[in-house]
């Protein structure tokens, strides 16, 4: 099933162009919203689409922009479709992923490689800064959140993480079992050294 997707940002804007485009091209259902593309969380019918969608469907847009506003969450989106074998095409820039188009591929690594280099970019930034706040004395690091003196919560999980360490089982199962992060569990193993 060809799928189109048409949002606004906001309700008092129209979406007849898109409306237009998307029937032009030949898409037998459209998916229509008017919200901010900013949080997708908050893009119920995006998220009720993406569930919904089957083998070989093809989702369309009339453009990049409608389908996400960050070229992190466009990739997220189309590692999705990608995923479940659902095909893309993006009118104005002409992406087509049906296809073997060589420019479609094109377009998708250079977005890719932009968005790899924008969080390296970030994570440098991070960095300098953290290394800036050790030389003032000002950096603490990240608080460590389950520890033999934790409270509430936080202690209830250190206790259940070290029994289980102490009964044999293994760091996957313990993560499984309190979805708590494997190097969290390797840290309260090295500490408690079993």
């Amino acid at each position: 099933m060809i799928i189109g997707y048409a949002r606004v940002s906001t309700v008092e804007q129209n979406l007849d162009r898109q409306l237009v485009r998307l029937k032009e091209f030949g898409c037998e259902y459209i998916v229509e919203e008017k919200l901010s593309g900013e949080k997708r969380d908050n893009r119920v019918e995006l998220e009720s689409l993406i569930k919904k969608l089957r083998f070989k469907d093809v989702v369309v847009v009339t453009e990049l922009s409608r389908l996400a506003r960050s070229l992190q969450d466009l990739l997220n989106i189309l590692s999705e479709f990608k995923n479940n074998k659902v095909d893309f095409v993006s009118i104005k820039e002409n992406i087509d992923t049906r296809e073997d188009n060589i420019y479609s591929k094109f377009m998708l690594q250079i977005m890719g490689a932009i968005a790899e280099f924008e969080r390296d970019l970030i994570k440098e930034r991070q960095k300098e800064g953290i290394q800036i706040a050790k030389s003032k004395g000002i950096y603490k690091g990240r608080k460590i959140k389950y520890h033999p003196k934790a409270q509430g919560h936080d202690k209830l999980i250190y206790d259940i993480i070290v029994n289980s360490l102490m009964s044999n089982e293994s760091v996957a199962e313990i993560n499984r079992k309190t979805g708590v992060a494997r190097n969290t569990i390797y840290r309260i193993k090295k500490e408690i050294e079993i």
